[in-house]
């Protein structure tokens, strides 16, 4: 989390020394440390701290995972990828809280905007399945099942809870 402050501290620091530059010898000199400054800026705008948000809940730290997710200031602006990332880490700490319809809205988010990778995929639909298996929506599950399962995802955990998915749902109606 020291990241993303260390980030707002060092576009302080670039126009901080650029204004003091400028006034002592003109803009000529001080014109890299308000681009550096600027590209930092459109770096946290960009990009956010969606990537340490996503490995901070794989490693099992939501709480960090929320508190960087927070410091995001418009999830529209990210670039497409990370507005992905974004979404799919948001639906899974929704789920986290049991805030099925929330993470429902989120993870198909994700999945619109695209995810990086088959197991990434094949998560945010087996999640999917499992709300609408809840939600006793047996035919949507079934679908998000069968597309989890058409990803062939590698983790061997995605791999198990769609087989128990699978086997409940041949026991569910």
């Amino acid at each position: 989390m020291t990241y993303s402050y260390l980030r707002y501290a060092l576009i302080a620091l670039f126009w901080g020394l650029g204004m003091l530059l400028h006034v002592k010898l003109g803009l000529s000199q001080s014109w890299y440390l308000y681009l550096a400054g600027l590209l930092l800026l459109l770096s946290h705008i960009l990009f956010g701290n969606v990537w340490m948000a996503f490995n901070s809940l794989k490693r099992g730290n939501p709480q960090q995972a929320e508190a960087l997710l927070s410091q995001v200031w418009k999830p529209n602006w990210l670039l497409p990828r990370n507005r992905a990332y974004y979404f799919f880490t948001l639906g899974m700490l929704h789920l986290q809280h049991k805030k099925r319809e929330q993470a429902k809205k989120y993870l198909q988010k994700a999945v619109s905007l695209g995810l990086r990778t088959p197991n990434d995929h094949a998560l945010a639909q087996l999640n999917l399945a499992h709300i609408a298996y809840i939600q006793k929506d047996f035919a949507k599950a079934r679908q998000a099942l069968a597309t989890a399962q058409s990803l062939q995802p590698t983790d061997l955990m995605i791999k198990d809870n769609l087989q128990k998915l699978e086997a409940a749902l041949g026991r569910g109606e």
